[in-house]
């Protein structure tokens, strides 16, 4: 029986498309091998030539076939070279590509960068329309899920050694955000805000541990180091660099984010406990993450 072959389409080839990227170059291998699936990046759409170009130029690195290439995601769909496709765009954009995407006549599955959408309002939006759409798989990016650390903690808890959780917290203290494609991150109109853009993982992941869903939200952050002294079009960012959040679930348990970006060199740049009524576990860990100018 001949292998099966997906072809991949990648919507924004900044830094995170490019990570993508590596990511399905290193897949094709291992999935070829195991599955009898052979893993194809046919195209890449993004309206800036010069992350396009560094978009060709890792793909020639790594050994791939030259992907076609386009300057937008509707000419990307129109194609016909693609099965899955990777939205890696900016935040703010990712609503009207997945819509786009969704009401597509020709199926397309999709993995979108977190966060889904900047706004309440747009995510139910996207949720709403996924569901009339059953031939599509749309998934969100939440891959914290599977970082080794993260998973051994998961199983640990599920397997309830530790008894009925109570408490989690996370601790994340790290460097400031990199410098993104025209600067987007810089403000809560593009990005959603820091706690959004940065810290969906953590939310996911205390809803995770909790095993329900949260009732009520306190919190308070600031700016109060970072880009302060930066100006972008005459615009001074706006997006925090620390804050406490404390959720509490419909089971009684409380989780709690304690974010610092601020705090690079920490020897843990993340630590995560969870604590039951019978047993606690910790899992502390340093994420690696190139620190430049990563357009």
């Amino acid at each position: 029986m001949a292998a099966a072959v997906v072809r991949y389409g990648i919507i924004g080839v900044g830094m995170m498309g490019r990570e993508h990227l590596h990511n399905l170059a290193h897949l094709t291998g291992q999935v070829e091998r195991e599955q009898s699936v052979h893993i194809r990046v046919t195209c890449l759409a993004d309206p800036h030539p010069e992350s396009l170009l560094l978009g060709l130029q890792l793909a020639a690195e790594l050994g791939l076939p030259a992907p076609q290439t386009f300057s937008g995601h509707h000419e990307l769909l129109d194609s016909g070279l693609c099965d899955a496709v990777v939205v890696s765009s900016p935040n703010m954009t990712h609503c009207e590509i997945l819509m786009d995407i969704i009401g597509f006549a020709r199926p397309h599955h999709v993995l979108v960068e977190k966060p889904l959408c900047t706004t309440v309002q747009d995510c139910k939006k996207v949720i709403e329309a996924a569901k009339q759409r059953p031939d599509i798989l749309v998934q969100v990016g939440l891959e914290y899920r599977y970082m080794p650390p993260v998973a051994k903690l998961i199983d640990i808890v599920k397997s309830g050694t530790l008894g009925h959780v109570r408490m989690v917290a996370i601790r994340e203290h790290r460097f400031p955000f990199l410098v993104k494609v025209n600067d987007w991150n810089r403000f809560n109109c593009n990005s959603g805000g820091t706690l959004v853009e940065k810290c969906c993982h953590f939310f996911d992941l205390l809803r995770l541990f909790a095993d329900a869903n949260p009732v009520r939200v306190m919190a308070s952050g600031a700016i109060d180091v970072n880009h302060k002294d930066e100006v972008y079009d005459g615009k001074v960012p706006d997006i925090i660099d620390n804050a406490y959040v404390i959720v509490e679930f419909d089971n009684g348990c409380r989780g709690m984010l304690d974010l610092c970006m601020f705090a690079e060199g920490s020897k843990n740049e993340q630590e995560i406990s969870v604590v039951g009524d019978i047993g606690k576990v910790l899992a502390s860990y340093l994420v690696y993450t190139v620190l430049q100018d990563c357009k």
